[in-house]
């Protein structure tokens, strides 16, 4: 069952491009790998942290952007961290920053899990080397004995009832769709069956109507990774019980939960949980919002749903969170991420930098790391991942952003223009005989011609376009850019102003470049990744503006 890596790859060479190229160079490169691996040498761990995380999600986001990027020192960084964090497995399997004492406690499988994604992606994208993938399984074998249904209830491991360890569930159905061993999809099934909260069964409960705030205790990361993990199993075992849960949870979740910028979380004072926050968006009473980590995730699930529906509904909101919350709360040298989004977004509102997470909650620094830090990276090194997306009777295209994408039997798929700033993508295919391309259509797509004439479509849909290319052939698409008024969905007296997919916002300092400008009602407004760049309390935003001002 191994699933060989894609024999594509796609640089993008627009605005998420360059955001990816500056992360690998003035992020990714400067990591300080050693500290990161020291945790899982040493396993004194004993305060109930998460430093166990920071290893497996900077290192999973290197691997995927270097996939795309091909870059050899960054390869050479990645190769180096993997085998030293290999070296650290003890000969019971087990790689932990946990001592012995307090393994499955606190946040120790959540560590675990991304050290496993981590060795995963190194072996289907990097190097399929038999060490790593025994690596994996048998630090997997060593959590099963451990978690073994008669000795340990794995939904009373750590924190959040049950979400934040059962959400391992993705990492155990990587490791069965690799091996195809039955003990892995066994275990995978368990988790499932367990409900993954001590509260209800969350998938059971979102299949019957239970909004996502109302799922375990709310808490939106944590769940959502549980949900992507369901989603990733039922590729390879469908039930119709889990297309049904995940159809339903991402269907709930877009239209309850997801801001006018693509972001999500809220109620806390870390923007942490869902909370009906499509309809609290515009309220100053709702917690901090947006957490950079659930839209990390919510991207990572729109990816999921949309290999399991023929939709574009996924890949439109994925669009919406990378070009406006990603790229939004990242400085624009990306060496710095928030954790909260600007709070509230009717005014006031700054994009303050991520600070030393470990130091803040322990007293101890560590690094200056931080979850969001550590997670938006990998949100921008998905991004080629899903702008082309290769299966074996099409190419489907996603994104518009100047690219270029090369496929193993030699065809070469282009973009060029400035989209999202500029309103026109054309797009040229070089391919021996019939090649079959699937072509997302923005809601605000106006016209689209290949070679001049005309061609039939339907806005928020996938157009199929299957003949047999010539190099001279100039498929273009025509975007409508003018600024268009959204009004907030609780009723309240606000609007959002968007143009294309990109949300506008007024500054109070105006930024030192921004990729937009426009005039809105006597306002100057950029677009939201521009807006509040300089990253202090007092360069402030507004994204939802009062009807009456």
């Amino acid at each position: 069952m191994q699933n060989k890596a894609s024999s594509h790859f796609v640089r993008l060479k627009g605005a998420l491009g360059n955001a990816l190229l500056k992360t690998s160079e003035n992020r990714l490169k400067k990591v300080d790998y050693r500290l990161l691996e020291s945790v899982f040498v040493e396993r004194n761990e004993g305060d109930d942290g998460w430093r166990c995380e920071f290893w497996g999600k900077i290192v999973r986001s290197a691997i995927l952007a270097n996939h795309s990027l091909r870059d050899p020192e960054l390869a050479e960084i990645i190769r180096n961290t993997v085998h030293n964090v290999m070296a650290t497995q003890s000969p019971d399997g087990c790689i932990s920053s946990y001592p012995a004492g307090k393994q499955t406690e606190a946040w120790d499988i959540w560590g675990r899990k991304y050290v496993l994604l981590a060795l995963l992606r190194y072996y289907e994208l990097v190097e399929a080397d038999d060490a790593v993938l025994l690596c994996c399984t048998r630090m997997l074998d060593h959590l099963m004995r451990q978690l073994a249904p008669e000795t340990r209830d794995i939904r009373k491991c750590g924190h959040h009832g049950g979400l934040a360890a059962s959400s391992i569930l993705g990492a155990v159905t990587g490791v069965y769709r690799i091996t195809g061993e039955r003990r892995y999809l066994d275990f995978a099934e368990y988790i499932v069956r367990s409900g993954c909260s001590t509260a209800h069964d969350i998938f059971a409960s979102a299949r019957a109507g239970v909004p996502p705030k109302d799922l375990g205790n709310g808490k939106a990361y944590e769940m959502t990774s549980c949900f992507q993990g369901l989603a990733e199993l039922q590729l390879l075992t469908p039930r119709q019980e889990y297309l049904d849960a995940c159809v339903k949870y991402f269907n709930d979740v877009r239209q309850r939960e997801i801001f006018v910028t693509g972001v999500g979380g809220l109620k806390d004072c870390c923007g942490e949980y869902w909370n009906d926050g499509a309809f609290r968006q515009t309220r100053s009473d709702s917690g901090v919002l947006g957490e950079t980590c659930v839209t990390t995730t919510y991207l990572h699930y729109c990816e999921a749903i949309s290999r399991l529906i023929d939709s574009a509904l996924p890949m439109c909101e994925a669009e919406r969170s990378l070009y406006n919350g990603i790229l939004g709360a990242m400085s624009p040298d990306a060496t710095k991420w928030i954790h909260c989004n600007p709070t509230p977004l009717t005014g006031g509102g700054a994009k303050i930098p991520a600070d030393d997470q470990i130091l803040r909650g322990f007293g101890k620094p560590f690094g200056g790391n931080d979850c969001c830090l550590a997670q938006g990276p990998e949100a921008l090194a998905l991004a080629p991942r899903l702008a082309i997306v290769q299966s074996a009777d099409a190419v489907t295209l996603n994104f518009f952003e100047p690219m270029e994408a090369r496929f193993g039997d030699g065809t070469v798929l282009e973009v060029s223009g400035n989209y999202p700033y500029e309103p026109v993508a054309e797009i040229s295919v070089h391919a021996e005989g019939d090649f079959c391309l699937r072509l997302r259509v923005p809601s605000f797509c106006r016209t689209i011609t290949l070679n001049g004439k005309p061609c039939d479509f339907i806005p928020g849909e996938y157009l199929v376009l299957k003949r047999q290319w010539l190099d001279t052939d100039k498929l273009t698409m025509d975007f409508d850019f003018s600024l268009r008024e959204v009004l907030p969905p609780d009723g309240s007296p606000f609007r959002a102003v968007l143009r294309g997919p990109i949300v506008m916002a007024e500054a109070s300092t105006p930024p030192a470049t921004a990729s937009v400008l426009a005039s809105w009602r006597g306002r100057h407004l950029v677009d939201y990744a521009s807006a509040g760049s300089g990253m202090c309390p007092d360069d402030t935003l507004t994204v939802w503006f009062q009807d009456n001002k």
